[in-house]
């Protein structure tokens, strides 16, 4: 894990590359995507994510080539770039919404991409397939969704069981982000609707693990079971059945959530900042993004402003073009007896 101050020099420096690069409608949707999008994901800047889609889109289009097409062309094709551009880029724009649009259905970029090219398969297609063709189409919605769902229902329980390798879920790290707070329901749910023993199922995620607090998991047991249950637990887990994980204590720069700092998607009223412990620090650092990208472009948010140029542009041409016509036509008027 980087240092406290590489953490947060890090988050400062995507934060400005991101307002610097995008309009502001481009990531006013990110705290809401941070709560839908993969578990592993929930930790990290949208501007280091969408880099990371992006190659992992490149493995998997080309493994994608190998198997149906060339195995040549495989290593010369890449579908998008995957670096941070120095100025606005379209195919970074796209690669960016191919990113959000994939965090909606909350399963690892990998499954999600690999499903997208697997259905592509079944459709004869005369191009490759970009970040931004990895979704339902307005003709295909309907079978995309329909294959999506089965698909979904395949994987997503044994990907489910297997999630919270990551330190930011254990119960050392635990500072009750929406985000941790997510993954505990959602394992608790795990551990109830498992056919195997609870005594056995909480070794696992209580006692080795450290997902589930032991008071939330006896809870789902009948009070007169309980004692003997935690008990058997314990035996379990002393024995050696489920080792445990390693601790690793993480400072509070590194469990930041991937939102942090994003200043247009704060909503105080609406989940998740409305019971986010760090939504106070998390809005100033926004103003701070804000303030290091005007001092470096001129502009928080140099897109933005770009755009109100040319809006502003347009509409004093068409005013002058307008009062052009009126004087035109008083022209012509005025020439008739």
């Amino acid at each position: 894990m980087p240092t406290k101050n590489d953490a947060i020099s890090s988050r400062l420096d995507d934060l400005i590359k991101m307002r610097t690069l995008l309009h502001p409608r481009e990531w006013k949707n990110e705290s809401a995507l941070m709560m839908n999008r993969w578990f592993d994901y929930r930790f990290t800047s949208p501007l280091s994510l969408t880099l990371q889609f992006g190659k992992i889109y490149q493995e998997k289009l080309r493994a994608h080539l190998r198997r149906h097409e060339d195995v040549a062309k495989s290593n010369t094709v890449y579908g998008t770039q995957t670096y941070t551009p120095a100025e606005p880029a379209a195919w970074f724009t796209a690669l960016w919404k191919a990113r959000q649009r994939a965090d909606e259905f909350f399963l690892p970029y990998e499954a999600y991409i690999e499903f997208s090219f697997d259905f592509s398969s079944r459709r004869k297609r005369y191009w490759t397939m970009l970040p931004s063709q990895l979704h339902p189409s307005a003709k295909n919605k309907e079978a995309w969704l329909e294959c999506f769902d089965e698909f979904y229902n395949d994987r997503a329980p044994a990907l489910i069981r297997g999630a919270g390798d990551m330190p930011h879920y254990r119960l050392e790290n635990d500072l009750s982000l929406p985000a941790q707070n997510q993954f505990r329901e959602v394992m608790l749910s795990v551990l109830e609707n498992s056919p195997r023993l609870m005594s056995e199922k909480i070794a696992e995620r209580v006692h080795a693990k450290r997902h589930i607090y032991l008071e939330s998991a006896l809870n789902l047991v009948k009070e007169d079971d309980r004692e003997k249950v935690e008990k058997d637990a314990l035996s379990s887990f002393s024995d050696g059945f489920w080792p445990a994980e390693p601790e690793k204590k993480l400072d509070a720069v590194n469990l930041l959530p991937s939102c942090f700092g994003v200043f247009e998607s704060i909503n105080v009223k609406a989940s998740p900042c409305s019971n986010c412990p760090v939504a106070k620090q998390c809005r100033t650092f926004g103003q701070k993004a804000m303030r290091e990208t005007e001092r470096l472009t001129g502009f928080s948010s140099p897109a933005w402003e770009s755009e109100k140029k040319r809006n502003r542009t347009n509409t004093a041409n068409h005013r002058k073009r307008k009062e052009d016509a009126l004087s035109e036509a008083g022209d012509i008027l005025s020439e008739v007896p």
